[in-house]
């Protein structure tokens, strides 16, 4: 079981690295994978990243877990049909799916959050096609195998929230003390 963090150019910095930082602080493995068909990509606060792989040379298995960031570059998702065809396939198998900020937008486009509840940066609610949409005091939603979350002030949460349903509560709480997220 590996977490696929998919970067695009435009992705908000913030919620991409610390939800990664959080999983590998809990020893779970993740690739950055780049859709642009180069290993560097420029976050939307020109960050300049190298991805660990390119989409063409990875494979998703049914317990790994596919990660959307948000950020201005969310858009670009729909230009990539290996992505979108992962996506499809990996949704219907029941695999895990995690999206941020406006790319839960993304997943609602793509039917994925029919008959679920669902979260997103505001204004982008209205994207959410077909989901109920969770209230604003809700950092993170997780309904099915879908987990979603409202921006990069809820990052942390997210990480936090997949540490959950990877490894358990008890983990993650260790997590949530250890970076000070949280005091004990």
């Amino acid at each position: 079981m590996k977490v696929l963090a998919f970067l695009t150019d435009g992705f908000e910095t913030v919620e991409a690295l610390a939800v990664i930082d959080i999983l590998r602080r809990a020893n779970i493995g993740v690739d950055t994978v780049s859709i642009t068909g180069n290993k560097s990509v420029k976050s939307a606060q020109n960050i300049i990243v190298e991805a660990d792989k390119l989409i063409e040379d990875i494979n998703c298995n049914d317990e790994d877990v596919c990660f959307l960031p948000g950020g201005p570059g969310h858009k670009t998702y729909y230009d990539c049909d290996k992505l979108i065809d992962m996506l499809k396939v990996h949704n219907e198998a029941g695999g895990r799916i995690a999206a941020i900020c406006a790319a839960p937008s993304v997943l609602g486009k793509l039917g994925f959050l029919k008959g679920k509840r669902a979260t997103a940066f505001p204004g982008f609610e209205d994207m959410l096609e077909g989901a109920e949409v969770a209230p604003k005091t809700e950092r993170v939603v997780t309904d099915g195998n879908i987990t979603t979350s409202r921006g990069m002030g809820t990052s942390v949460d997210l990480g936090l929230e997949l540490v959950t349903l990877i490894k358990g509560k008890e983990l993650a709480d260790e997590l949530a003390v250890s970076t000070q997220y949280i005091n004990d």
